[in-house]
C-alpha cells in the first residue's frame, strides 16, 4: 500500500529547502514581477531569514557609488539553470524576513548557488555595515 503524502509531510519538505544557498522566485512588494531571492541566512529558530534580491542589471545610482557597487555580486548564467543571463546579488540590502515568507506557495524553489558564490554573498552582506552585530550573529553565528 502506497502511503499518501499529508500537508505536513510537504510543509516539512519545503522547510527543508529553506537554508542558505536556496534561491525562490516569487512575488516582491512594489515591484511588478516576479524577483529572485536568496536564502543567504536562517536564524537557529527557525524564525526569521536573511535574504538577498538578484538583479538583472546594476542600476544607475549604485553604480554611481563605488562602496555600494563592490556590494553587487555577480551570477553568471553558464552556473544556474534558473537564470537566462548574467545577474546581480545585491549584498548592500538584505532583506530580513519571515521563515514563513518562504513557506507560501508563491514562492517558488528554484535551485542552489554554488557553495563559492554562496560564501562570496555572506561575506560581503556580513561586511556591508547593513546588518548590527546581533543580526549577524542571529543568521551566521
Amino acid at each position: 500500500m502506497v502511503k499518501k503524502n499529508t500537508f505536513s509531510d510537504i510543509e516539512n519538505l519545503r522547510s527543508l529547502s529553506i537554508s542558505p544557498g536556496a534561491v525562490f522566485l516569487g512575488p516582491f512588494a512594489n515591484i511588478d514581477h516576479d524577483k529572485f531571492l536568496i536564502v543567504v541566512g536562517v536564524s537557529k529558530d527557525k524564525i526569521m531569514v536573511c535574504s538577498a534580491i538578484i538583479n538583472s542589471n546594476i542600476n544607475q545610482f549604485i553604480r554611481k557609488r563605488p562602496h555600494l557597487l563592490s556590494l553587487q555580486i555577480e551570477l553568471k548564467e553558464v552556473d544556474y539553470d534558473f537564470l537566462s543571463h548574467n545577474s546581480y546579488v545585491n549584498c548592500a540590502q538584505p532583506i530580513k524576513a519571515s521563515f514563513n515568507h518562504f513557506m507560501d506557495e508563491s514562492q517558488q524553489y528554484c535551485g542552489m548557488l554554488n557553495s563559492s558564490d554562496l560564501s562570496s554573498v555572506q561575506q560581503n552582506i556580513i561586511n556591508s555595515g547593513a546588518l548590527t552585530a546581533d543580526e549577524i550573529d542571529m543568521f551566521f553565528g
